[in-house]
């Protein structure tokens, strides 16, 4: 037995923090280092199902014997780690001298059987080691390493009397380790094998592109972007540089490392320019100028054009990853609350998360290195400086929560200032054309000479602008949806899925003109909202209201329709009441409810129907708008404004600013 120059007191000390897996991943690492291509883990199970032996077998050089002593005896003495601090390689990985030692904390017993080459010949002989006695080692039972023929080299690590483990957390532990890595040596083939399965890491990369060097550049170069969904262990992101024989030159990071914003990627650039190229400046000492090093004006250029591509890049990521950030704020209750059942409330939390969004998008630390408390002051103060339009308060704030570099604080300052005046005259377009929709609705509906349909005409601009009937509403069908249509969206909108429904009910084809829903920060219905549009010409009566009752009827006949304390609100709209009197008298009847408009309440006030003329809808649209028209000064002629047909007033505002997203579900082809 050969004794490791180390005491049992400097094992504990150093190695007390090394996990299983983590162990596992340093003789896969061994392996690469020893120039390996290929790593095969094998995790052997009893008739039970539970993990008793782990094999790991490389194609690498093997352990040359003469060398043993120096690469078995020394304890937190690693050359391979010091090559590779002074090199900036990926390999050899090393691990102080330590990584041999891991086993420990899996195994009980590791045995290495290892077969190298030396003047032509190979021999092969076996180490092994007890976790109970890590000062030593057992060096081939004393006997010398044996000749073997027609045998490649390489090394196999068996591992025995295991700690309970289990094979998806090993794959998964690996993935974690050696994704970036697998991609780096890509074009050599190199691979790690589980249980005769390929590692896959295709699902941990967001992007995988191409990037085009600039014009100008002299060389030939293949540029490699991936961004990652995760954190790529204990590596930082990346440029890796890499010679025309495919291996790895150099690396360094990249200049957005800002841990803040998740934006995990590396960058791999192949090219014959850097086969000879001094990284460093000790390289560069006593060169000359015989080869390229880092003040070359090629060199110059073709990261210049690597570093634009990045940073436009990131802040686009950033922008989408902004949209995420937001929703999760409120989901936790941090966003401050809106009314955004009114047009005011809707529209200060979207120039709220246009704020934020930006900010986010330009600094992602001044919101993730703060705690729960100080996210919530941090976005009170942004809203009453976004009321306020007091952008010297906004960068005192910034620069206490958050520690900003002059470039930064000038990049933000370029933002915030576009921003500002591009949500003036946002406000202003989005408000002017809100009231355009409101002046060609009225158009549509008003003057007979159009003939208006109630389809071609009254619906489609309805259902573009359904914030006529509240801001609070997804729209989940229009275009007349059956009921089969409806509940489908209704499923996909709070569920998720998709799926086919089947409603039994002999009026389920009967046909809404609009299906809305409104959500709870949760995502949970509160209310069900049925619009029913009628003809300009055609005046509303006693038919027209059995016929949403009988809409009614079938949403009460499945459960599905009616899942916890959901109100179903039914708004019935024309230009006027018919002559019988029906509807006034249903409104006179339903007045000690204290609504107007209400023709029908059951459900102790979960269901209601409600019967509305234009001119009233009108009016309540005026009530809401009219000061901030008053405040903004609007130009007289947008109430001026007419059409020549309702096919013209209809087409002049179907897509403006002031359009809702569309709906859920569209309506069936026939």
């Amino acid at each position: 037995m050969k004794s490791v120059l180390i005491t049992p007191e400097g094992i504990q000390k150093n190695l007390k923090n090394i996990k299983p897996l983590d162990a596992i991943c340093e003789y896969i690492w061994n392996g690469f280092d020893a120039e390996a291509t290929e790593i095969k883990i094998t995790l052997h199970e009893n008739g039970l199902g539970i993990i008793n032996m782990i094999t790991v077998e490389d194609n690498g050089i093997g352990i040359d014997y003469d060398e043993l002593k120096y690469k078995f005896q020394p304890f937190n003495d690693s050359k391979k780690a010091d090559l590779s601090a002074k090199t900036n390689h990926s390999l050899p990985h090393g691990r102080k001298g330590i990584g041999r030692l891991t086993f420990f904390a899996f195994a009980q017993n590791a045995r290495w059987e290892t077969i190298y080459e030396k003047g032509g010949k190979r021999y092969k002989y076996f180490i092994a080691m007890n976790k109970d006695s890590l000062n030593q080692y057992d060096d081939n039972g004393e006997k010398p390493p044996e000749q073997v023929y027609d045998i490649g080299t390489g090394t196999k690590v068996i591992f025995t009397q295991l700690e309970s483990l289990d094979k998806k957390e090993i794959i998964t532990r690996i993935k974690e380790e050696f994704f970036w890595f697998l991609e780096l040596n890509e074009e050599n083939g190199f691979s790690i094998i589980v249980d005769n399965d390929r590692i896959d890491y295709a699902d941990y990369i967001i992007k995988k592109e191409n990037i085009a060097p600039p014009v100008e550049c002299k060389q030939e170069y293949e540029i490699r972007f991936v961004q990652w969904k995760v954190k790529l262990g204990n590596e930082y992101s990346r440029i890796y540089y890499i010679g025309s024989d495919n291996n790895e030159k150099y690396k360094e990071t990249t200049k957005l490392n800002k841990q803040a914003d998740h934006f995990f990627h590396s960058v791999f650039i192949k090219s014959s320019y850097f086969d000879k190229f001094c990284f460093k400046q000790s390289e560069i000492e006593g060169q000359g100028n015989f080869f390229p090093d880092k003040s070359d004006d090629e060199y110059k250029l073709v990261m210049r054009g690597i570093n634009d591509f990045l940073l436009k890049y990131r802040r686009e990521y950033l922008k989408t990853a902004s949209d995420k950030y937001i929703a999760q704020l409120v989901d936790e209750n941090v966003y401050p609350e809106f009314d955004t059942a009114s047009v005011i409330g809707a529209y200060q939390k979207k120039e709220l998360d246009n704020l934020v969004g930006t900010l986010y998008a330009a600094q992602p630390k001044i919101f993730t290195n703060l705690n729960v408390d100080n996210k919530k002051i941090t976005l009170q103060l942004l809203k009453l400086i976004m009321d306020n339009g007091n952008k010297y308060e906004l960068f005192n704030i910034l620069q206490n929560i958050v520690d900003l570099d002059e470039d930064e604080m000038k990049e933000l300052s370029d933002i915030l200032q576009y921003t500002t005046l591009n949500n003036i005259t946002r406000t202003i377009k989005f408000l002017c054309d809100r009231q355009k929709v409101i002046q060609a609705l009225k158009e549509v509906v008003y003057t007979k000479p159009f003939d208006a349909y109630e389809v071609a005409h009254v619906q489609k601009l309805v259902e573009n602008h359904y914030w006529i009937f509240g801001e609070q509403y997804n729209l989940i069908s229009s275009a007349e949806p059956d009921f089969e249509l409806a509940l489908k969206g209704l499923i996909l909108k709070t569920a998720g899925v998709e799926e086919d429904v089947d409603i039994d009910h002999i009026d389920k084809n009967k046909e809404m003109d609009l299906y809305m829903i409104r959500q709870d920060r949760q995502g949970k219905v509160t209310e069900n909202v049925v619009v029913e549009l009628k003809r300009p010409k055609i005046p509303l009566g006693e038919k027209h209201i059995s016929q949403i009752k009988r809409y009614m009827r079938v949403i009460k006949s499945d459960t599905r329709f009616n899942a916890g304390n959901v109100k179903w609100t039914f708004y019935l709209v024309g230009n006027k009441f018919d002559s019988t009197g029906y509807i006034e008298d249903e409104i006179e009847s339903h007045m000690n409810y204290g609504e107007q408009h209400l023709i029908h309440c059951q459900d102790k006030g979960l269901t209601k129907i409600y019967a509305f003329k234009w001119s009233e809808i009108f009016e309540d649209y005026s009530r809401r708008h009219d000061f901030l028209m008053e405040r903004l000064k609007l130009e007289e002629k947008l109430w001026l404004e007419t059409h020549s047909s309702a096919d013209d007033a209809v087409n002049s505002v179907i897509d403006n600013s002031a359009i809702m997203p569309e709906p859920v579900i569209p309506k069936r082809q026939n």
